[in-house]
């Protein structure tokens, strides 16, 4: 995979990442604390998750074709390191307060892994489908051409 697909790849990540935490953290925030008031440094912090989940992204691109089973290891292990990475942050800021936090975080860390794949499946279908259409169409007039000639 060439490095520009690979970068555009993070930044999709990124940004679907950064999504699905600020609206998490909205809907933990709801729950848990909904008369508490938050600082203006909080709305960093999907930032600041987003960035540091996408550094794990590196784990699961190859040079040549994975396996089926290669690339199950290699999600396995990347979504172990933005699990570990979450609780990390969370925990060096002081959000992990009591027990029914951690388990929250570490649901919505499944709910936003989970998300952020299907999309990513969604928007490589659409685009492996726009190519099959243009290949297609190619062909056509290739075939249109070679019977006019």
């Amino acid at each position: 995979m060439e490095l520009k697909s690979i970068l555009k790849k993070c930044m999709m990540d990124f940004l679907l990442i950064q999504a699905g935490i600020t609206f998490v953290i909205g809907v933990i925030g709801c729950i848990k604390a909904p008369v508490s008031r938050i600082s203006y440094d909080s709305f960093f912090m999907p930032f600041i998750y987003a960035f540091f989940c996408s550094i794990p992204s590196f784990v699961i691109y190859s040079a040549k074709e994975l396996s089926i089973k290669q690339m199950l290891v290699r999600k396995a292990i990347h979504f172990l390191l933005i699990e570990s990475i979450v609780m990390l942050i969370s925990y060096m800021i002081g959000t992990l307060t009591d027990t029914s936090i951690c388990i929250a975080i570490l649901l919505a860390v499944i709910v936003v892994y989970t998300a952020v794949n299907v999309f990513e499946y969604l928007f490589c279908k659409l685009e492996a489908d726009a190519m099959t259409k243009k290949i297609q169409y190619i062909r056509g007039k290739e075939q249109e051409e070679q019977y006019h000639v």
